[in-house]
């Protein structure tokens, strides 16, 4: 009987000998933001229990702090600890992997793709990261997605210390389709499914400032008002189409600060075209509330302040007739931009919620 028994375990003796050990896992926090706004600790429990399944001994090392959110996660192992790759990879999916120099310790630098929201009631958010060095960028995006699509946000923040060229919005495999669309919204950027992230987040790149979007114009129309020229200048596909004189802001320069009169620059879209016709405004010159002081339609211009060049968000602006047609070529409003009411009908029938309008000097 013991002859039997022997082999069999001598044969275990050999198994376990020959088994590898498991390796130290220590876990460094590579979108501190992003976990901190989730309020998520790491290690969560699940990473816990499934490093203990697989008797990995875990330990938490010092944060990335090159990084204030990165999405993917980073892996770098000994080459003959590579046989716990297989079960790693599926807790941190989409890792770079890189060959460690120190046998039996694996750093896992983990990204929000790695995030794990335990048994934390779950609500899907957008998470808007200003990769630009243009101000209140991120938190009108934010508030955007939010009007037109109903996404909730977290507190936007800076990308990091560079600048990033493209937008980019990362996404639920299951939600391209979303993502397509807040690409379509913002009028640049690509989409990037990731496994396992749980919420969208969108790093916002200066491709998202180019003035030139004339191809993704609506029916190809795009309007250009000079200032200098108290001109309006509508575009076909690029080509000129129209010329329309218009009336600006009682005050010559860009827009600072509500109550200036002045006229906004930068590069804005229509929002909505509105039936003014029987508006009324007080212009505070003592003959009270005017009648048709809009004209027949109020074209309203998104005025975020990642579109203005003061850098400055403002509400209220917009493309309309007036009652006074004497006013046209001069300056005369508080701040929107006067037509002649036969002009502004015609325009009217050109333009569409997303036309861009370039305001310039």
């Amino acid at each position: 009987m013991i002859k039997k028994i022997l082999p069999i375990f001598l044969a275990s003796l050999i198994l376990v000998a020959c088994s590898p050990k498991p390796p130290l896992v220590i876990l460094h926090n590579s979108c501190p933001a992003y976990s901190e706004l989730r309020s998520i600790t790491l290690p969560t429990s699940y990473m816990s229990d499934v490093l203990d399944s697989m008797g990995v001994a875990d330990s938490l090392g010092e944060p990335d702090s090159a990084f204030s959110i990165a999405v993917d996660n980073r892996i770098t192992i000994h080459p003959e600890d590579r046989v716990w790759l297989s079960e790693l990879d599926s807790l941190f999916p989409v890792a770079e992997i890189i060959d460690g120099e120190d046998k039996g310790i694996v750093h896992v630098w983990v990204g929000a793709s790695g995030i794990s929201f335990d048994s934390v009631p779950f609500t899907r958010k957008v998470l808007v990261l200003n990769g630009t060095s243009k101000p209140g960028l991120a938190r009108d995006a934010a508030y955007g997605f939010n009007v037109k699509f109903g996404l909730s946000s977290l507190e936007p923040s800076n990308a990091d210390s560079d600048t990033f060229t493209q937008t980019t919005v990362y996404c639920p495999s299951g939600e391209v389709h979303l993502g397509e669309k807040l690409c379509d919204y913002l009028g640049a950027g690509q989409v990037i499914p990731r496994v396992n992230l749980r919420d969208i987040i969108i790093v916002i790149g200066s491709d998202i400032l180019e003035e030139n979007k004339v191809e993704k114009a609506p029916g190809g129309i795009s309007i250009v008002i000079k200032k200098s020229l108290f001109e309006m200048l509508v575009f076909k596909d690029g080509k000129l189409i129209k010329t329309y004189p218009v009336a600006l802001g009682r005050n010559a320069g860009d827009k600072q600060r509500v109550g200036d009169n002045r006229t906004p620059e930068g590069s804005f879209t229509v929002t909505s075209i509105e039936n003014s016709s029987a508006w009324e405004h007080d212009f505070g010159d003592g003959k009270g509330p005017i009648k048709g002081a809009y004209g027949p339609w109020f074209i309203r211009l998104s005025t975020l302040s990642f579109e203005t060049r003061s850098g400055n968000k403002w509400v209220g602006i917009g493309i309309h007739g007036t009652h006074d047609p004497a006013s046209i070529g001069t300056r005369a409003s508080e701040g929107c931009i006067r037509m002649h009411n036969e002009d502004v009908d015609s325009l009217k029938r050109m333009v569409k919620v997303g036309t861009p309008v370039r305001i310039e000097k």
